[in-house]
């Protein structure tokens, strides 16, 4: 069978100095783990060294350099902000450093935070205006009003208010370990990064409370103390009692608090939410439990009751809206808002009833963050990989229609800050040739650029390998996948390579971006070197591709992926430099899942497996990811049933290395305990590790020693 592949093909060195000798070329030296693995010794001497830009103001951008703070004006000109010294005569001669210096959640005023408080400093006297000094220690969150001169103050269980004269407010008093008052709600697969949200005067202070009595307690062991310690935290599994949630609405006027009256269960998902700009609306995106309706509703801040159902939207698989709505400036009956009714991730411009006015982007791509609108309500501001699946870059759109805007050309992968007022962006650019590139853009009338920075190639002088991106037919036989290849830098002639496939596969990730850290500083490289092919498919299922490529795995997960992956597979065995018969596979999490599935099921290409946090039985798996993408246990016993690897532990016959954190909370520990049972009871032999104290993933110096297992596992037995 002849397999296509159109590639992007790389050059084995990236760079290679003007008048290096051939004998000089042979000295170079060999990566480490330490080299590109986040923890070690090495990773950080590696990482792209560029301006440590902190945040974007409509002044410029603020940039630390050692003990001082500067401010990089439109014109590209350096001024000073905050040094030490002027910090320590402000705060006290006790502080040791600066503090962090970035703008507040709203994205509308600079502060400063350290251990005393929270400070609201002004760019333009260089002064600090409003002071807001508490344990952070103790309060550990915080919601700031500038124009309100309050901020909120979250201690994991209730919520206090101080304003800018140092009076402290108890807003909630019963919080507990199961009722929690502003953390944010349903995090996990919303994007509700926030517990609380000020209205634009600073007047009322919407809040969630969480309350998880009804569900059930999940055990785990701290090992630290002498005697081991049984710790429980509420984990609802699909199918099994959720947490419910209400939103409440504190007025600092009148001092009293409404309970948002929505006529769902509480069960129900109160997802995204914003406030009208005269504040007589607050607007929640709901979402049923099923998530498979969403609503878009009014209610009024000063009784809680439900003024009207703006907007609905279903979907016999799930809806997920994915940011709050948006007012126009100027034009407070017409808001912005994102989704995937058309089946990709676009702006839709609406008035105050929900009618549609306009759709303000289009096409077979995905808007990946909305970003907001300028002050005149001119422009919609958003990232998107248009035109580029592997990339993405900052576009802007008129609000009343028109051509679209790219701000940041350049093939790869462009992260941004913009300022307030949206007149000024920084660019961090990246691709698979290009370490960093720090570039300061002006938008107002013709768009200018001008480069800031340029990162070196910490790795000049090491031994790199040969990094390949292309595209290969899905099982359907027409969607493109795109996948990553890295493999030595030289192949010897007639000699065939040992592959090991990185996978992931699900939803919410994308693995293959033309980006500098995803494709030159990862374990891939490490293994290239060592005479391995590291290959990775974004199969459909993964991120960023609209909900046709992404849903296609609803009810049936393991599925459309596994075929997807095999497609790579097949193109790999078409190389004439794979041998077939040493093929591995690796992944986390999701990715756990995938490699045992497909150890199990595909014995015959996979001689061995690494498995880290693998998900064995999406009914252990938690409510709102579970019950997305399978339905309830319920209602799809047949999915749940094909796609339980425990009870297949019988068919395992590579070399299966199983990994876990004794305390993980994601994908709790059962999973491989139970498929190691399972394994032992039905005679076959998956080998085990575990990483104690730590929890879905190994993080910190730990890493390294995470990666040195999975590496000698492949080098002992591929």
């Amino acid at each position: 069978m002849k397999i296509t592949s159109k590639r992007m093909l790389v050059a084995a060195a990236l760079v290679f100095a003007v008048g290096v000798s051939s004998a000089l070329a042979q000295e170079k030296k060999d990566l480490t783990l330490d080299d590109v693995i986040a923890g070690g010794k090495g990773y950080a001497e590696k990482a792209p060294r560029m301006l440590q830009v902190t945040s974007v103001t409509d002044l410029g951008a603020v940039v630390r350099k050692g003990n001082t703070y500067f401010l990089i004006d439109k014109a590209g000109k350096e001024h000073d902000l905050l040094s030490l010294d002027a910090w320590r005569a402000f705060a006290g001669a006790d502080e040791k450093g600066l503090p962090s210096l970035s703008m507040n959640a709203d994205n509308d005023v600079l502060v400063a935070e350290s251990a005393k408080g929270l400070f609201v400093f002004d760019g333009r006297t260089k002064t600090f205006v409003q002071k807001y000094k508490f344990d952070h220690g103790k309060f550990a969150t915080t919601d700031l009003t500038v124009k309100g001169k309050r901020i909120a103050l979250m201690d994991g269980k209730n919520i206090s208010i101080l304003d800018a004269e140092g009076n402290m407010e108890t807003l909630t008093t019963d919080g507990t370990d199961d009722v929690v008052y502003g953390t944010p709600a349903h995090r996990n697969e919303f994007n509700t990064d926030r517990g609380t949200l000020w209205s634009p005067s600073g007047r009322y202070l919407a809040y969630y409370r969480i309350d998880r009595t009804d569900v059930e307690a999940y055990p785990i062991v701290d090992m630290n103390a002498p005697i081991a310690k049984l710790v429980h935290y509420k984990y609802p599994m699909a199918g099994r009692n959720s947490e419910r949630v209400s939103v409440h609405i504190y007025d600092t006027q009148t001092k009293t608090t409404q309970v948002v009256k929505s006529d769902w269960p509480s069960e129900a998902y109160f997802t995204n939410w914003a406030w009208s700009p005269d504040e007589k609306l607050f607007y929640i995106d709901e979402v049923a439990r099923s998530q498979k309706e969403g609503r878009l509703v009014s209610y009024s801040p000063s009784t809680g009751e439900r003024v009207g159902v703006v907007m609905t939207e279903s979907h016999d698989k799930y809806v997920e809206p994915s940011a709050p709505l948006q007012f126009v400036p100027g034009r407070p009956h017409l808001f912005i808002r994102t989704s995937r009714v058309e089946g990709y991730n676009h702006i839709y411009l609406h008035n105050i009833q929900g009618k549609k006015v306009r759709q303000l982007t289009s096409g077979d791509w995905e808007v990946k963050a909305l970003i907001g609108m300028d002050a005149k309500g001119k422009y919609v501001y958003y990232v998107s990989n248009e035109g580029y699946h592997m990339g993405q870059a900052l576009w802007r759109v008129s609000t009343s229609g028109g051509k679209r805007e790219c701000l940041t050309p350049g093939k790869g992968f462009h992260l941004t800050m913009i300022s307030p007022d949206k007149s000024l962006v920084i660019d961090n650019f990246s691709n698979i040739n290009t370490p960093g590139e720090l570039s300061l853009i002006t938008t107002t009338g013709k768009v200018k650029s001008r480069t800031l920075d340029t990162a070196k190639n910490l790795f000049e002088g090491y031994k790199v390998p040969t990094v390949e991106l292309g595209t290969i037919k899905a099982a359907d036989g027409k969607t493109d996948l795109y996948y990553k290849m890295t493999r030595p830098a030289k192949l010897e002639a007639g000699k065939k390579y040992p592959v090991v496939v990185y996978v992931y596969a699900g939803p919410h990730a994308q693995l293959v971006t033309d980006s500098w850290r995803s494709l030159r500083m990862t374990w891939d490289n490490y293994m290239a070197q060592q005479g391995y092919i590291v290959f990775t498919v974004d199969s459909r299922g993964s991120a960023n591709r609209g909900m046709g490529f992404e849903s296609v795995i609803h009810r049936q997960l393991g599925t459309p992926e596994m075929a997807d992956q095999m497609k790579g597979v097949e193109f790999l065995k078409s190389l004439p430099y794979v041998d077939a018969d040493r093929i591995g596979v690796h992944g986390w999490s999701f990715g756990g899942f995938m490699t045992t599935n497909l150890m199990l099921t595909h014995s015959d290409v996979f001689k061995v497996g690494v498995a880290g946090g693998p998900v064995m039985d999406w009914s252990f798996y938690e409510i709102m990811y579970g019950e997305r993408y399978m339905d309830t246990p319920q209602d799809n016993p047949e999915g749940y049933a094909a796609s339980n690897l425990i009870s297949r532990a019988g068919d395992l016959k590579g070399r299966l290395l199983l990994i876990h954190g004794d305390i993980d909370p994601v994908v709790v520990w059962q999973h491989s305990l139970l498929f190691v049972k399972a394994a032992v009871t039905a005679g076959t032999m998956p080998d085990y590790m575990v990483y104690p104290g730590h929890e879905h993933n190994v993080r910190g110096g730990e890493r390294v020693h995470l990666y040195k297992t999975i590496t000698r596992y492949f080098t002992d037995h591929l």
